[in-house]
């Protein structure tokens, strides 16, 4: 009886452990784009990231920050708002291809772990691909699948991402 309850923790253990699902963050997203046309193509290249939130004063709109840290507001199509298809996790998303992973676009919710809140998105530094909370200093690497590299904290949360060569598609 003893070593068969052993057993079944020891199970449970494993395959707790295995749980590939705690990288996933809880908050809602499903945003989509084709990833053939500019400023999208660059989550293409490998250490590219390009950054959306929604725009505050305007739910027709959201705001694209490109891997050179340039922003403009880009419309959402209209069957698309008519749809309500478009969530962007809690503080925005940060989406593509890290050096150093496994060659596939990832996509991490634009807040801090630690702090878990809309109001302290991380800075990006586009040019060594790190990312830093302005509230708790913590630093991640976008190429290490959002790792803290300083401070204490989670890696960035992580989002599923859907690729089918052309379309990308965002969703939890």
């Amino acid at each position: 009886m003893k070593k068969t309850l052993l057993l079944l923790m020891f199970m449970a253990m494993i395959c707790t452990s295995c749980d590939d699902d705690s990288r996933y963050s809880i908050y809602r997203v499903n945003f989509s784009f084709d990833k053939n046309i500019h400023p999208y193509i660059q989550v293409n290249s490998f250490g590219q990231f390009i950054c959306v939130k929604r725009k505050s004063n305007n739910a027709g709109q959201y705001e694209l920050t490109d891997a050179l840290g340039y922003t403009q507001i880009v419309n959402i199509p209209e069957i698309q708002l008519q749809m309500n298809t478009f969530h962007y996790g809690l503080g925005g998303l940060i989406i593509g291809t890290p050096m150093n992973c496994d060659g596939n676009i990832w996509a991490y919710d634009w807040a801090c772990p630690k702090c878990d809140s809309q109001r302290y998105r991380v800075e990006i530094d586009y040019t060594m691909g790190h990312a830093t909370c302005p509230k708790c200093a913590t630093k991640f690497d976008l190429n290490s699948g959002g790792l803290a590299i300083e401070g204490e904290s989670r890696p960035l949360w992580s989002y599923r991402v859907f690729d089918n060569s052309i379309t990308v598609l965002i969703q939890n």
